[in-house]
């Protein structure tokens, strides 16, 4: 699963609701390449729409430049998310590439707690 394409396709305008929710779950099966190749017959069972219905979203997505479809014969597809390549998380620190920064993962649920000249936190004087 790759969350960077999770995310990326939060933020895409795609041409009907239906190709977002197949987008969405292209994203969901992506690999670090932002590229997977569940079959049209496995989407369209995820998607609760039809074969053809699949088919049809698939190419709205790549005529809207969202993904590449690389044809494969005797199995299934293999469809590349066009994921921005600037946007990437290192996770071990907490902060995205693209000049964003986001709390650590130290920081992620709570704030740090500042220590006072006598070594001492702020819960620790007060209990």
């Amino acid at each position: 699963m790759s969350i960077e394409a999770l995310g990326w396709v939060k933020n895409q305008t795609c041409p009907t609701p239906t190709s977002k929710l197949v987008l969405f779950v292209l994203a969901n099966y992506a690999d670090e390449k932002h590229s997977c190749y569940p079959s049209e017959k496995h989407l369209a069972q995820i998607c609760q729409i039809n074969d053809r219905s699949i088919r049809r979203n698939l190419t709205l997505l790549q005529d809207a430049g969202l993904l590449t479809i690389k044809h494969r014969l005797g199995t299934s597809n293999r469809y590349f998310l066009k994921v921005p390549q600037g946007v990437v998380t290192d996770n071990r620190r907490g902060v995205v590439t693209d000049n964003r920064r986001v709390r650590s993962l130290v920081t992620a649920n709570t704030k740090e707690i500042l220590k006072t000249k006598t070594g001492k936190n702020k819960n620790e004087l007060a209990g």
